[in-house]
């Protein structure tokens, strides 16, 4: 086996495990919640508190890897963050967990990292294809992530439930992390200091905005993600209010989401590229994340719910390749790391936002305001995005 597919075999992996490690808490963060007297918003906050914390880090982390190399950086992050989780276990009111959950967040440098070193052993022809393999453990982190952090609590709403949760947790980070310091090769190549050297190089993450061609994909994944983040904040609140499921119900229907997304990114991504390229891919994904969010906001009853998560979950997996893809292209070898922890620092902006956001409106405009505010956002980027794309090829 090469390095280059151990390296890819790895951070399948490390993605795998980051977000089921953190999967784990969706199903029984709204009954943990209530038990612990938290309303709406407060649920909201809590998850959004994580995302605020690789908001203020993932930059930092990129860079941290584009300096002294990836697989440390990446060690670091799963083995501090097993650490956090299990002491999330102490969380036992509203604002304990809120800030828990952003600690938490702060330690989480391995999403944008696992991502530089896909454009690290890929080139310009499969790098669409290897951001779809690599966002396949994503979506198989939201198959067992979810639906184990379901079955761990059953159908429990106690304290005792959400500790064996966070344990599950911090066990699947932390065999992440010991994989990655047995596995994973070092991908961050090192360069020589040259007299033609550009100054692309050393470019400051505000002036990697300024570029055009990074822009568009990072302002993207701004937006998808403060859509997608009211879905991700809201749902198990409205399966508990709307649809009357338990944690292990809810559990399944995440793990139906991830199983789509896996299949879709790991086999169809490459194919959808090649087809499409990333800007078609874009628009397709865009297309299905509006329809999706409109028929989980109408649904009343189960099925119609589980059709609307399928149409989110196809979506989902085709526009983080798209995104990861456009911005990697767009920035130069020795800026991955930069390029790719400024669009996940967009991504947790959106993902600080939207569960804030949704939860304010989940209280006082009901359950399916949230979706379909979200649907509406989503339809006027898709509609953006089609004529910005289209004035660049005229």
């Amino acid at each position: 086996m090469n390095a280059n597919t151990r390296a890819l075999i790895a951070i399948i992996v490390i993605n795998f495990v980051t977000i089921a490690g953190f999967g784990f808490m969706f199903p029984v963060f709204a009954i943990y919640g209530k038990a612990i007297d938290a309303n709406a918003t407060e649920i909201a906050l809590s998850i959004a508190s994580f995302s605020l914390g690789q908001l203020i880090a993932s930059p930092l982390w990129g860079k941290i890897s584009d300096r002294y190399g990836r697989r440390n950086v990446l060690v670091i992050s799963l083995l501090v963050g097993a650490v956090l989780t299990a002491l999330n276990v102490f969380a036992v009111t509203p604002w304990l967990l809120i800030f828990a959950r952003f600690i938490c967040g702060l330690a989480s440098g391995s999403f944008s990292v696992a991502f530089a070193v896909a454009a690290d052993i890929s080139n310009a022809e499969n790098r669409t294809r290897v951001m779809g393999m690599v966002g396949a453990g994503f979506s198989l982190g939201f198959i067992l992530g979810p639906a184990i952090g379901g079955f761990a609590a059953g159908n429990d709403p106690g304290v005792d439930a959400f500790a064996r949760v966070c344990i599950a947790g911090a066990a699947m980070m932390g065999f992440g992390g010991i994989l990655t310091l047995f596995i994973l090769p070092e991908t961050r190549k090192r360069h020589e200091p040259s007299a033609d050297a550009t100054p692309v190089a050393v470019r400051s993450n505000l002036t990697l905005l300024r570029d055009p061609a990074l822009a568009f994909p990072i302002i993207l994944s701004l937006i998808t993600s403060l859509a997608l983040s009211k879905m991700e904040s809201t749902f198990a609140i409205f399966a508990d209010d709307v649809l009357h499921l338990p944690p292990s119900r809810i559990g399944l229907i995440f793990a139906v989401m991830g199983t789509i997304g896996a299949i879709v990114q790991f086999a169809g991504a490459g194919l959808l590229a090649k087809k499409l390229g990333e800007r078609g891919m874009l628009m397709l994904a865009l297309c299905f994340l509006t329809v999706g969010m409109f028929v989980v906001g109408s649904s009343t009853a189960l099925p119609q719910a589980i059709l609307g998560m399928c149409i989110i979950a196809s979506g989902f997996s085709t526009v983080n390749p798209a995104l990861s893809g456009l911005t990697s292209l767009a920035a130069s070898a020795d800026e991955q790391g930069s390029a790719l922890g400024v669009m996940q620092s967009a991504a947790s902006f959106g993902r600080v936002a939207g569960p804030a956001l949704a939860g304010l409106i989940y209280d006082f405009a009901g359950p399916s305001a949230p979706f379909m505010l979200a649907g509406v956002v989503l339809a006027l980027t898709l509609v953006s995005s089609f004529a910005v794309l289209r004035a660049r090829l005229a």
